[in-house]
């Protein structure tokens, strides 16, 4: 049962439990067993008992039902006191109050803080497919120099970092909650997606390119990559005086095409041109 079904039951339970005393001596109890819910998840869904009687009357409060354009709102809160507050010190009060709602309104649309966060990540995910991801196959298809290519997609990825550097950091608090089964298996999930994404990237750079399929090592490609994406980016946002990305990108990119080896030689401009390096 989704959050607003979860929702519509405890109002319901709500005018059961009214219908039958007063409204001023209707407690969660009376609630939970008219609706079948366990007492606590009333609460959390319904707030205080001072505000049975807004629940009541819809008209008189924006929590029923609301359109995408107050989702938005929400979100657009929420991206601002996540960012000023982190999430740790966020509440859900606090991004109410910024979007002119009340508390309500915004558990009408996300149950949890966490849901929330992800709505947001989701939402910038999908811009990185439908915007970022595009224009970097572009430009590397038409880049046939298969080294300055990559450089220029790492850069452009430090360059997206330095125009919003709260956003890592609020990503990097938010992985400490994967103590959290929930929050953990849905962080999976997002990697997952985030992989298949990455090697199908890479697949069509390089049949741009008039290479082979990346085949069996797909899964280590975008493991890799992501992997070596989350690493520069902690190490930034733990030492960003030290660890200058835009100088040391060119300098990573020689190792990766060269391979760490001192006396290695400079590997073929490919994505995938050698079974021995490791390229994409």
């Amino acid at each position: 049962m989704d959050h607003r079904q979860l929702h519509q039951k405890a109002l319901d339970g709500l005018r059961l439990a009214a219908g039958k005393k007063p409204l001023t001596d209707v407690n969660y109890g009376d609630i939970a067993a008219e609706a079948g819910l366990p007492w606590q998840t009333v609460r959390r869904l319904l707030g205080g008992r001072e505000r049975f009687g807004e629940w009541l009357n819809p008209e008189s409060v924006d929590h029923a039902p609301t359109p995408s354009d107050s989702r938005s709102r929400i979100l657009d809160s929420a991206a601002k006191v996540f960012a000023r507050k982190g999430y740790q010190g966020a509440s859900l009060d606090e991004v109410a109050a910024d979007a002119g709602m009340t508390k309500g309104a915004v558990y009408w649309n996300f149950s949890s803080k966490s849901e929330l966060f992800f709505a947001l990540l989701d939402a910038r995910f999908m811009r990185e497919v439908n915007e970022h991801m595009p224009r970097a196959v572009e430009s590397n298809a038409a880049n046939p120099d298969r080294k300055a290519a990559l450089t220029d997609m790492l850069l452009d990825m430090v360059a997206r970092l330095e125009q919003d550097p709260d956003w890592p950091r609020l990503f990097i608090e938010f992985m400490g909650e994967t103590r959290a089964p929930e929050v953990r298996e849905r962080l999976a999930d997002m990697y997952e997606h985030s992989y298949r994404m990455t090697v199908a990237m890479i697949e069509q750079i390089n049949a741009h390119a008039g290479l082979p399929p990346v085949g069996e090592r797909a899964q280590a490609m975008a493991v890799f990559w992501g992997a070596l994406i989350d690493g520069l980016v902690l190490a930034w946002i733990v030492n960003p005086q030290r660890i200058h990305l835009r100088s040391l990108i060119p300098q990573i990119v020689d190792m990766l095409w060269q391979g760490l080896s001192p006396d290695a030689e400079q590997a073929p401009a490919g994505l995938a041109s050698s079974p021995d390096r490791l390229h994409s």
